[in-house]
């Protein structure tokens, strides 16, 4: 798959993932549910679900955060296969990678807050938080991956700046 391909898929799972966590219609007042106590507003629940699931998304940042930190960690030294993120001598560029992957990252969860701030009445939290922790886990194996890799050799110090003994 190629770059347009790829970043069409995935624009396409956010968007998907997004909608279907928040299209679920709302019950009609004849059919709610009418075991709730005296006094009590059927929203509640769905006010402290909310509440839940926003800890839990807030969470998965750190996750992605921890996981993108570990996957840049893994590729210091490395041969880089992505084109974005190595120089030109093909190794993994740490200035680059940073810029690209916080850019990425920070407009992915402020396209995220973004719809939870335009539907105030809807829980888009629990599919952000399932995105989010399926990301930090794709990074979490990535860097499993990249740290299996044999190390980079070390560089050669010219013999007359070796330390004499």
């Amino acid at each position: 798959m190629n770059r347009k391909g790829a970043v069409m898929a995935a624009v396409g799972c956010l968007l998907w993932t997004s909608m279907a966590g928040t299209a679920r219609a709302e019950k009609p007042p004849e059919e709610a549910n009418t075991t709730l106590a005296p006094g009590t507003n059927q929203t509640t629940g769905s006010s402290e679900a909310r509440k839940r699931w926003k800890k839990r998304w807030i969470a998965s940042w750190l996750a992605m955060a921890a996981a993108e930190a570990l996957d840049t960690h893994s590729s210091l030294g490395r041969r880089e296969a992505n084109p974005l993120l190595r120089n030109r001598a093909g190794r993994f560029d740490l200035g680059r990678a940073l810029l690209i992957k916080s850019a990425m990252s920070g407009g992915f969860l402020a396209l995220q807050a973004g719809i939870a701030r335009a539907q105030p009445r809807r829980n888009p939290y629990r599919p952000f938080t399932i995105v989010n922790a399926a990301m930090a886990g794709g990074l979490a194996a990535t860097a499993v991956h990249n740290y299996s890799l044999p190390a980079p050799p070390a560089k050669s110090v010219p013999a007359h700046l070796a330390p004499q003994p």
